[in-house]
């Protein structure tokens, strides 16, 4: 008998009259096929469990480790090489509301990841988090970041490639600035 004829049978009376006790055993499997049926799913809820104990691993990676040092490496380099190189008064005052804006963007994504993190660390851990808006929060995060990212493409990135590479010198302080923040620390001789 298949599944779907188990769940129909379960509840219908019996093919034969049953007597007495025997009759009492007659829909006493009803409540144990819906449980059966229920862990059909059961596969599916654990790949997706595990799928998102994994991503929320790699989002706490991303967010920990690849976004901070990004953000920190516009503010200490990039915003202020490119400020160092302005030489146009209009030109620096855009530059400076495109920082101040990217910055303050910066700092208000932090703030949300930081709300974020303990949800997101505990279901790394595949535990339940009951962290209410959660859905919401990971939505608004999502959506300011990436308008972050397109203001900072489209709009900051152009800008600061036509003020720096005016001197070839001020683009080569950059690259090294960044070489230096990202080169392994070198280790002293003990003589």
């Amino acid at each position: 008998m298949d599944a779907e004829q188990g769940k129909k049978g379960a509840g219908m009376p019996p093919a034969v009259e049953l007597h007495g006790p025997v009759n009492e055993f007659h829909g006493a499997h009803e409540h144990i096929i819906e449980g059966l049926h229920a862990l059909e799913n059961l596969p599916a809820l654990a790949e997706a469990l595990e799928r998102a104990r994994q991503l929320a691993h790699l989002t706490l990676t991303l967010f920990d480790r690849v976004v901070h040092e990004h953000h920190a490496d516009e503010e200490q380099e990039l915003f202020v090489h490119v400020q160092k190189s302005c030489t146009d008064i209009r030109e620096g005052h855009r530059v400076q509301e495109l920082v101040a804006r990217l910055a303050a963007d910066h700092r208000r994504i932090e703030k949300m990841w930081h709300r974020l993190r303990p949800a997101v660390a505990l279901t790394a851990q595949g535990k339940p988090h009951g962290a209410p808006g959660f859905r919401q929060d990971i939505a608004a995060l999502v959506e300011i970041y990436l308008e972050h990212a397109q203001l900072e493409e489209e709009v900051f990135l152009p800008l600061a490639d036509a003020i720096l590479t005016r001197d070839a010198n001020h683009l080569a302080a950059l690259d090294i600035a960044l070489h230096l923040r990202h080169a392994p620390p070198t280790r002293g001789s003990y003589v």
